[in-house]
């Protein structure tokens, strides 16, 4: 889960965030480019509002101070960007949350394409929960995750894929709707469905919900959920799975 500098923390929030915040504007430089080289998908998150637009940076221009993003797909979203009002822009990077407030966004144009201008910010959060490393997972061959229907008119069981997970919790991601999108619920009875048969069981608290708009227009239902209870036996096959995935990550690099 990502977390933010506007967002409300304890005293004790607020002294990590202040250890972790990064204000060298050559280190800055080095972790922007690191996430345009590598194409990472990048969120702005719109303060007071359930829409998070799905965006990429497309160049950095240290001239004009500027940080350039792909546009937002549907008019309605870009007038809500040029609304005045700051967005946070939040990403992952080597399992480490990135994030920001970008000031107001404008729209320009780059290479004859309509984008979107934010300023590279003069300092940013960058957070690792070293607890429970995190790692994403491809939308290709998607690891499932299979939740227990519930709504009685509707038994079938919810069909959803995983975005990232580490051995605390998981980000799920549904298209149908089914889920809905309130929070602090308890989900009973998931099932991770992990490769090689393998099958994590667990109840599932969420903590945090969103609906993301995708850049083919459709809209789908993100949830940050906990694990609840998790077995032992269960807890063992979850993180040598997820050191797996680093592992094989690593090795591409």
């Amino acid at each position: 889960m990502s977390v933010s500098p506007s967002h409300v923390h304890s005293p004790a929030d607020n002294d990590m965030l202040a250890n972790c915040a990064v204000h060298s504007r050559t280190e800055i430089l080095h972790l922007l480019r690191s996430i345009h080289n590598r194409k990472l998908l990048v969120n702005l998150d719109l303060p007071e509002s359930r829409q998070i637009v799905v965006t990429s940076v497309i160049a950095i221009d240290e001239r004009n101070n500027a940080l350039i993003l792909d546009s937002a797909r549907g008019d309605a979203l870009n007038h809500e960007l040029m609304s005045g009002k700051d967005a946070e822009f939040i990403t992952q990077l080597d399992g480490v949350s990135i994030s920001f407030s970008t000031g107001h966004v404008t729209l320009c144009e780059h290479e004859k394409m309509p984008a979107l201008r934010i300023a590279i910010p003069k300092s940013l959060i960058r957070l690792q929960r070293r607890e429970h490393f995190r790692v994403q997972l491809p939308i290709v061959n998607s690891v499932k995750c299979v939740v227990p229907s519930i709504n009685l008119d509707d038994p079938e069981p919810i069909t959803a894929y995983i975005v990232d997970i580490s051995c605390g919790g998981v980000a799920i991601a549904e298209r149908g709707g089914r889920i809905g999108g309130g929070t602090g619920r308890i989900l009973t009875g998931c099932r991770l469905l992990l490769p090689e048969n393998k099958t994590v069981t667990t109840s599932l608290e969420v903590r945090n919900s969103a609906q993301i708009r995708l850049q083919n227009g459709a809209f789908q239902t993100r949830l940050g959920c906990k694990f609840v209870d998790l077995p032992n036996d269960m807890a063992t096959m979850l993180q040598r799975f997820v050191m797996n995935i680093e592992r094989a990550r690593r090795t591409s690099l």
